[in-house]
């Protein structure tokens, strides 16, 4: 029998933005809405409205620090591990999102150290 080719669940979550926007948040950990349209290329306004409907059912959890909205995987939420380890795995298959995540620093560069 020949193998099939793997094809993500790209619109498991309603749409292919809302699914990266997840898969996203699962690889950094935190991140805001503002960083999330940047990275994916999607207008502020569109992630902005997915974090918000994604808050209300429970799923992200967001404080704001100064001005700043941060927004992560809520940690409360009923079936958060297992979101998580669904997330980490539907990453496997999307390597632009790996890239991305891998591409942020999540912390700025030391002075003085230089640049690969």
């Amino acid at each position: 029998m020949p193998r099939r080719e793997l094809i993500p669940p790209l619109k498991l979550f309603g749409s292919r933005t809302r699914t990266s926007v997840l898969i996203l948040l699962a690889l950094l950990e935190e991140s805001y809405p503002s960083e999330l349209a940047r990275l994916l290329d999607a207008r502020p306004y569109t992630i902005q409205t997915m974090v918000d409907a994604l808050e209300k059912e429970g799923v992200v959890a967001s404080r704001t620090l100064g001005r700043t909205r941060r927004i992560v995987l809520d940690p409360r939420y009923r079936a958060a591990s297992e979101l998580r380890a669904l997330l980490q795995k539907l990453a496997e298959f999307e390597p632009r999102l790996q890239d991305i995540a891998a591409s942020k620093r999540a912390r700025p560069r030391r002075k003085g150290k230089p640049l690969p």
